[in-house]
């Protein structure tokens, strides 16, 4: 397993770069009284960048002061005024600058905005997710760690298989329906009590010794904390949780049908809904109703006749919504007392047109189901109306983001993933991401999972699996997994804070309840010498654009300074080259340098995470921190210019290492070697040379 290489994601991401420029206002005229363009950058970083680029064509506003910090900055009225002056606005983009937005809006700009880190490949900030992916034919499943895109896992499976995510995530559950059983790995991250914090580890993941074996199981929904398996070929439920997978003395329950049939069961905590079989054509394998019983298995409501060819379901609140033949039968819980209602299809229709897959939302009311081969229809239970949704072709898959639940995901057969408004309909915004495929058999699809901010998306004619922003419906990376990918689950922390009930395929339901995550890639891209070269090209070419009449002079100055940047490459290499590398553990009080570290050959330790805001590491966490330190022998640890040094002065003294000097992080200095990228870089290098090696 491995990420693809640098040269095809850095050419991939340039082609994004520029669909980026493509959508962005037109190229702006010069407005100062003197000619020049007035160009806004964030930091003192971009700053330089744009200086050595533009040279005395432009009037450049920094706006977070030299040695200070961007994570904590408050813009000023005078920021305001500048950016709403601005042609032209340089940032570096990943959330970095997280006033930013607001500023620009409040400020009423027009400036065109370009976020340099859209030139890079970023690095994930630690996401604690793994993905779970299975083959379209019968080999092993693989597990992938999404920081480092590697396969940490390799589990052998007896068919096709169905990957599943449990209610907390921690669990991979994989049904293999053609060989009757079921079994689950454990993802490796868990979330750990400490007393005064949750602290979340990565350990190894391993096969669990659950096995479970049943009569054709496919259909896997989880609730309520609870997980429900169908078993068609015996007409039977297991409903079990998470502690089946923790031990084997865990009981599981069993429900009964009335005979085999492709039926479904949905667990909603002390009760649970079944479905209800034809029994009387036997020839008809999709069920016509549904019943709920208690946990003693007592029949307390019974809809059995209510939604013939049931297929497809999903949850939300009051609301469990199951697609028919002719309608969606609505199923609504009041304490104890449900009812149902059926929302039937238009009289034009199309013969054959059906809601057959469901999902739903926590935070929405309504529910996505598809219609027809290129269409999906809006279920909103409570107005009581099914609203189609066209789209521009054939689909794959479809999911609701996983952030709010307002818009739809989709993978098209031209290989295209579009983001569309779930309440209008409208297609917001595509990008060409996988493959293109047909339906035929034997032909391989892509499957589809979205989590915070991403959709991930199987690519099976590639072997990779691709994740994309759905934010800005970019490409962020290529997993390449081989073989023919089709189907994932996404296993680790979904949330900062979360309960995640996760059910796909055969129509099942997301529930989501989370804080949003502003850290999935690190921002500070500019440690990496290789990376500033990229930032600049990047700088150079919307000059170009934008001023075609001094193109040939940001074109000269631009060639000149990446020449600097390259011999600046070679001086960090043969600086670090002296460091044995044993010793090359950087510890910094936030994770400022994982991109040195990733480029150079570090290893990077922090009391915080990629951002200063959160001052105070709890207790345990930082005794923790100490204690790896001791563990690994580090030489000395680095305070950074733009935060407080007492932090580190505490773990230098705990830890008995020495105290090196003061790195120069997000932020140059005001005078003197570090006022400059150049000098910041050489200056750092040098201090950590001297203290490590």
């Amino acid at each position: 397993m491995h990420i693809l290489p640098r040269m095809r994601r850095s050419a991939l991401l340039a082609l994004f770069l520029a669909l980026a420029l493509l959508v962005a206002p037109l190229a702006v005229a010069p407005v100062s009284a003197n000619g020049k363009l007035k160009i806004v950058a964030t930091t003192t970083i971009v700053a330089d960048f744009v200086r050595n680029v533009v040279g005395e064509n432009a009037e450049i506003t920094t706006l977070v002061p030299p040695d200070s910090d961007a994570h904590t900055f408050t813009p000023s009225p005078s920021d305001s005024a500048a950016i709403a002056a601005a042609d032209l606005i340089f940032e570096i983009g990943l959330g970095f600058e997280s006033w930013l937005d607001g500023l620009y809006e409040s400020a009423g700009s027009k400036a065109r905005r370009v976020r340099l880190a859209n030139s890079i490949q970023p690095l994930a900030s630690n996401t604690m997710l793994r993905l779970l992916v299975s083959d379209f034919e019968a080999v092993p499943s693989k597990l992938v760690d999404v920081d480092n895109g590697k396969i940490i896992g390799r589990y052998e499976v007896g068919a096709p298989t169905y990957p599943y995510t449990s209610p907390t995530a921690r669990f991979g559950v994989l049904i293999q329906t053609n060989a009757n059983v079921i079994t689950a790995v454990d993802s490796g991250i868990v979330l750990e009590d400490h007393g005064d914090h949750m602290h979340p580890y990565k350990r190894e993941p391993r096969l669990t010794d659950f096995r479970a074996e049943g009569r054709t199981p496919i259909h896997y929904v989880a609730h309520k904390g609870q997980i429900a398996i169908f078993n068609d070929g015996s007409g039977e439920v297991m409903l079990l949780t998470e502690r089946n997978f923790e031990s084997t003395e865990a009981k599981m329950l069993t429900f009964k049908t009335a005979r085999p049939h492709h039926g479904v069961a949905v667990p909603l905590g002390d009760r649970i809904v079944i479905s209800v079989p034809d029994t009387q054509n036997m020839d008809y394998a999709l069920p016509l109703g549904v019943e709920v019983r208690d946990m003693q298995d007592n029949v307390v409501a019974s809809f059995a006749d209510q939604c013939p060819g049931l297929h497809g379901e999903a949850s939300s609140g009051n609301f469990t919504v199951f697609g028919c033949t002719d309608r969606v039968l609505v199923l609504e819980r009041r304490g104890d007392a449900f009812s149902v209602k059926s929302l039937r299809y238009a009289p034009e229709t199309p013969s054959g047109t059906r809601v057959g897959i469901v999902f739903g939302h926590e935070k929405q009311t309504f529910f996505i189901g598809n219609f027809g081969q290129t269409g999906l229809v809006r279920i909103d239970p409570a107005e009581g109306t099914l609203t189609p949704i066209t789209l521009p072709m054939r689909y794959s898959a479809f999911r609701l983001d996983a952030e709010t639940g307002e818009k739809i995901i989709a993978v098209t057969t031209d290989g295209s993933v579009h983001r569309i408004d779930a309440k209008t309909g409208r297609i917001e915004a595509s990008i060409e991401a996988v493959t293109p495929f047909v339906f035929r058999n034997r032909v391989p699809r892509p499957g589809l999972e979205t989590v915070r901010n991403l959709a991930y998306v199987t690519d099976p004619a590639a072997g990779e699996v691709v994740e994309i922003d759905v934010e800005t419906m970019t490409v962020t990376r290529r997993f390449v997994v081989e073989g023919k990918p089709v189907r994932l689950a996404v296993l680790g922390i979904l949330e900062m804070e979360h309960k995640h009930e996760h059910d796909h395929d055969h129509g099942h339901a997301h529930d989501h309840e989370h804080e949003h995550d502003h850290g999935m890639f690190d921002p500070h891209v500019w440690t990496d010498v290789v990376n500033a070269q990229a930032m600049v090209r990047a700088i150079r070419d919307v000059l170009v654009e934008v001023d075609a009449a001094n193109a040939a002079t940001y074109r000269k100055n631009a060639s000149a300074y990446l020449a600097q940047l390259g011999e600046l490459d070679r001086f960090v290499r043969e600086q670090v080259a002296q460091i044995p590398e044993a010793n090359r553990v950087l510890v910094t009080p936030h994770y400022s340098f994982n991109y040195f570290a990733e480029r150079y050959g570090f290893k990077t330790l922090s009391p915080l995470g990629v951002t200063t805001a959160e001052a105070d590491p709890a207790a345990g966490a930082l005794a923790e921190l100490i204690e790896e330190i001791k563990a690994l022998g580090v030489k000395a640890v680095f305070p950074e210019n733009t935060s407080s040094p007492r932090l580190m002065e505490l773990i230098a003294r705990e830890a008995g290492v020495k105290l090196g000097k003061t790195l120069i992080a997000d932020s140059l200095s005001a005078t003197g070697e570090t006022a400059t990228y150049i000098g910041k870089v050489r200056y750092n290098v040098s201090a950590i040379v001297e203290a490590l090696r």
